[in-house]
């Protein structure tokens, strides 16, 4: 198979993903940074992006359950014939099994929070701070609204929500390029968007959904909001594009990945990757706070956490192996960027050392 990216080839994969994708995580992959392998033998599509010679997908690889294992193949010898050691982010552990079965290495990475709407309800005490939060904005006005461009394009409302994207990656200096999407309204393949206004007419949030399994699962996907809005703006949010889906019959929500949740170090088993990630999700808190995320997501009691894993060739070394996730997810500030960078290796290195100068970092503070 040739690499040459082809103009169509996002429009072959979306239809592709729109018959037979099962994953929330698939439609992540239509964006214009990635390539995509097409199955020669199988009707089936993995996109992946290049950080050097390896090459990151995201999400299960798209086909019928029953050809998966053929078009892993296929896409094995293809990363074979181009050189490239090949790294999956975020499959579940159908696709981690048989990926591990193939002599790949398989790692823990995180965990999918998922609603099922079927029984999903804001009843119970593990939810009545998020009921009374939801209930109270609703007391003081706010509103929700589903945006849906492939009927009417709405140019002003799509330039409030152009400068609440501004303000928000400026409070952030953090854009995930791969593993978050964009809005895309010229191209939604399938996404729906909803807004929440305040009481004043004034913009609190946006939000974008992206379907799977042929619309019966939505993933929350953008999220942005007023940096100076009411507490719990986006847990409203949430709950109100979930609700008003609910009733029209989807069946789930996934509040997309916690990364790096749910990592045991205590097994007999662990292994230095694992130790690493738990580090980060323990200790990592500048751009992206994988711990407060998991949080954020706890907060829905969501009705399952699904196990998602990274699944990488065994020649990858583990400093290689985090700067090249940090690399292609992409973060928009080089200085942020050479931070991560430094605190990989320098906790690859010396976990105990790197401990020890945060220690030092805070009493200086």
């Amino acid at each position: 198979m040739k690499e040459m990216i082809q103009p169509d080839e996002m429009e072959q994969a979306a239809q592709i993903i729109s018959a037979v994708g099962d994953d929330s995580q698939h439609g992540l992959t239509l964006n214009p940074e990635s390539r995509y392998y097409f199955g020669e033998k199988i009707r089936g599509v993995l996109s992946y992006t290049l950080v050097g010679k390896r090459a990151m997908s995201q999400g299960d690889p798209v086909s019928c359950p029953s050809d998966r294992e053929g078009l892993i193949d296929e896409y094995l010898v293809f990363c074979r014939n181009q050189g490239y050691k090949p790294i999956f982010n975020s499959v579940g552990s159908e696709t981690a099994d048989a990926l591990k079965a193939r002599g790949l290495k398989v790692l823990r990475y995180g965990e999918e929070a998922v609603l099922d709407l079927k029984s999903y309800s804001l009843a119970g005490g593990k939810k009545g701070a998020l009921r009374r939060n939801v209930a109270k904005l609703d007391r003081a006005g706010i509103t929700s609204m589903e945006y849906c461009p492939e009927t009417f394009r709405n140019l002003a409302l799509e330039k409030e929500i152009s400068v609440l994207e501004e303000q928000w990656f400026a409070d952030k200096k953090l854009k995930l390029t791969y593993s978050v999407g964009d809005l895309q309204f010229d191209r939604p393949y399938g996404r729906r968007y909803f807004i929440t206004r305040d009481a004043r007419g004034e913009l609190l949030t946006a939000l974008s959904f992206l379907p799977y399994r042929q619309k019966k699962g939505y993933c929350v996907d953008v999220m942005y909001r007023k940096l100076d809005g009411p507490t719990g703006a986006m847990e409203h949010a949430i709950i109100s594009a979930a609700m008003k889906m609910k009733e029209e019959g989807v069946e789930e929500v996934s509040l997309n990945i916690a990364p790096l949740a749910g990592i045991d170090i205590t097994k007999p088993d662990t292994v230095k990757a694992e130790k690493l990630m738990y580090e980060i999700f323990s200790n990592m808190d500048f751009g992206y706070d994988f711990k407060n995320l998991y949080r954020f997501k706890s907060k829905f009691d969501p009705s399952v956490w699904k196990p998602r894993y990274l699944v990488y060739d065994r020649r990858i070394p583990l400093v290689r192996l985090a700067t090249s996730i940090t690399n292609a997810k992409g973060a928009a500030d080089p200085a942020l960027y050479r931070k991560y960078r430094k605190f990989f290796i320098s906790l690859l290195l010396s976990p105990d050392r790197y401990r020890e100068s945060q220690k030092e970092e805070i009493t200086e503070k």
